[in-house]
This record gives structure tokens, C-alpha cells and sequence, in this order.
């Protein structure tokens, strides 16, 4: 696609408190994530990255770090990792830090939501998918619109942007044309890699996007996540 853009969307490895609502808590990858962080990163090599983009959040500047190292590997060089904060997990208010078997004891009626009910909705003090859309989506566009220049020639430029779930359902269901309520038709498991092909230059340049795969997984493991597990 000459003159277009490849948007390669990484979710965060397996954190090391898998059993707790974290959002923004910065915690750190587990064994495990950090074994699927590098196999992201040793699928990307095939990919020459003009750029790297992660939220502030360890886990998944974790895994934009292991995506630089091996392009350094592969490449000869590698972009500079670029930290955004505005590419951070949905804010969950007071569920923040809680394990889901304390939350359903102090939160009994709050616990109960699903994941799949907080487009508009809010934990108390936190953000709803709307909330994340609208901070997310400026973002994801400026990143877009940016890097397109980058393709003309010989083909298109590629980025990897290393977020977490909410953030990469919000742009994929963008990508859709669905809005942000689409963002319970994607999942994405800890790990999971999906790409989005973006043409020329438009005003959003998403509104003519190709999905090319979602929530592929280099480490070759079966996805765990299902659409109404909390966003972390």
C-alpha cells in the first residue's frame, strides 16, 4: 500500500497481579508477560517500525523497550520509544489496586457491572469507555496523520503502538467505523498483536481503514481474554 500506513497495536504482556483491577496502578509484567513481550517483539522484526509508541504505563513501556531492542537486532538501528500518557488504561476509580474478590465485598452492586457496560458508565471516581475514546482517539489520529508522509515511495511506513485493552479496543472499533460502543466487538488478550492498514491522507485518515488481523498471538498460545473481562 504505497503512501499508506501499517498500525501495529500490541497489548501488554500478563501483568504480575492478573487477579486485580490496576487501570492506572503501574505494575510490573510477570514472567510470563515479559515472555510474550519479547515474542511481539521477535514477530515485529520482520517489520522495519518508523516509529514506537507506548502509554507511561511499565507494562507496556516494558514491551515497547523489548519491540526497540529487536529492531536494533534485526535492523542495524531502531526508533526512539515515544511515552504518551494519553495512550494509558481506562482510570477505574475506586476499584483501583482491588482484587476482584475484595471488590465484589466493598463494591457488591458495582462488581456486578460487566465490562461490556461501561461505555457510558463509571466506576466511582474513574473513566468510562466514552471517557477513554475521547482521549484515546485525538491521539491515535495525530499518530496516524503524522507518519502517512513516511510512506510515499516505495511503500507504506510502519509503527507499533504498545497500549493496553481499552485503549487498542477504542481505536480498532474506530478503525471499524462502529464508534466507541464497538469496543465490545474486539478482543484483546495479554500479548496480542492486530494491525491496521490506513491509506493516504485523509481528515481521519481511519475512515478508509483495512483490519488486516486482531489479537494474534506470536507466542501461539489460544486467547484467555473474553469481551467482559475487566479492562487492566
Amino acid at each position: 500500500m504505497p503512501g499508506g500506513l501499517q498500525l501495529f497495536l500490541l497489548r501488554h504482556g500478563e501483568t504480575v497481579c492478573p487477579t486485580s483491577f490496576y487501570g492506572h496502578r503501574d505494575v510490573a509484567l510477570s514472567d510470563r508477560g515479559r515472555a510474550q513481550a519479547l515474542s511481539q517483539a521477535r514477530w515485529l522484526e520482520r517489520v522495519r517500525l518508523t516509529a514506537i509508541y507506548c502509554s507511561d504505563l511499565e507494562r507496556a513501556h516494558h514491551g515497547a523497550r523489548a519491540v526497540a531492542e529487536r529492531q536494533e537486532a534485526a535492523h542495524g538501528d531502531a526508533p526512539r520509544v515515544e511515552v504518551l500518557p494519553a495512550l494509558r488504561e481506562m482510570y477505574l476509580g475506586v476499584f483501583e489496586g482491588l482484587a476482584f474478590a475484595e471488590a465484589r465485598t466493598r463494591y457488591p452492586a458495582l462488581a456486578r457491572l460487566r465490562y461490556d457496560d461501561l461505555l457510558d458508565t463509571r466506576i466511582p471516581g474513574g473513566e468510562s469507555v466514552r471517557d477513554v475514546s475521547a482521549r484515546v482517539l485525538p491521539c491515535a489520529i495525530g499518530l496516524a496523520t503524522r507518519h502517512l508522509a513516511d510512506g510515499r515511495g516505495d511503500g507504506a511506513a510502519a509503527i507499533a503502538v504498545v497500549a493496553h485493552n481499552t485503549v487498542l479496543r477504542v481505536i480498532l472499533a474506530h478503525s471499524a467505523g462502529l464508534g466507541p460502543a464497538g469496543y465490545t466487538r474486539f478482543r484483546q488478550g495479554c500479548g496480542g498483536i492486530s494491525r491496521v492498514d490506513l491509506p493516504e491522507a485523509a481528515s481521519d485518515p481511519f475512515a478508509g481503514a483495512t483490519i488486516v488481523f486482531t489479537n494474534m498471538r506470536p507466542d501461539a498460545e489460544r486467547p484467555e481474554e473474553t469481551s467482559h473481562q475487566p479492562p487492566r
